[in-house]
């Protein structure tokens, strides 16, 4: 299952918990094999088995995570397909390389669950149902991330409401429609100081920031 899409992380926890038993088992098997083999733990099997022990400890490490991340419920889903019909219930709905469930990201300090995420008009705006999740330190290690990609110009806001989150969403559904349809402003009327939002370009690096920063 791709990174992003909905339920990964319940499938990646999965995936994680075989993969770390399966290492570990390795590295039992290996080391008590050898040493009922040899009758000592004196041999180049117990030096394979603790080389073996270091991605079986990164693995069981990745695994606790994944099961303390919390992935979007059935109600986020909902929330966000009706938000992405728009109004006539007929709407293009959001791009996926602009928008991405079941995230997890980590900093030095703090791990922040987002259930859902979303770029576009010069914002990112996500939804956390963890009640762990600071939201206030989530907007600034998003924005810090994304001011060292060269990411800038962007808003950053993370929401608890799953009602407020959905109708930001749905601004975010309208607003391509709306700038596509814009009458550009004469040269005279232009504020050449302005700062421009940043683009759909931008806001496909900016997801794909927040995935591969994910776990």
């Amino acid at each position: 299952m791709k990174k992003g899409t909905f339920g990964y992380l319940q499938g990646k926890r999965m995936r994680s918990l075989c993969k770390s038993a399966l290492l570990l088992a390795a590295v039992f098997i290996i080391f008590f094999a050898a040493r009922h083999h040899f009758h000592t733990n004196r041999n180049v099997f117990s030096i394979l088995a603790a080389v073996g022990a270091l991605p079986a400890g990164r693995s069981i490490v990745e695994t606790i995570m994944c099961f303390r991340a919390r992935g979007a419920s059935e109600a986020v889903r909902a929330a966000v397909d009706r938000a992405a019909a728009g109004e006539s219930g007929t709407g293009s709905g959001l791009p996926a390389e602009t928008s991405a469930y079941d995230l997890y990201l980590t900093s030095y300090e703090r791990a922040f669950s987002l259930s859902h995420a979303a770029a576009g008009n010069g914002r990112l705006i996500g939804l956390t149902e963890d009640a762990g999740t600071d939201c206030g330190l989530c907007e600034r290690h998003i924005l810090d991330m994304l001011r060292k990609e060269g990411l800038r110009g962007y808003r950053v806001e993370v929401f608890r409401d799953i009602d407020a989150y959905a109708e930001e969403l749905k601004n975010l559904v309208r607003q391509p429609e709306q700038d596509e349809n814009a009458r550009p402003l004469p040269e005279g009327e232009r504020d050449e100081n302005a700062r421009p939002l940043p683009d759909r370009e931008d806001d496909r690096k900016a997801m794909a920031l927040l995935r591969a920063i994910s776990l």
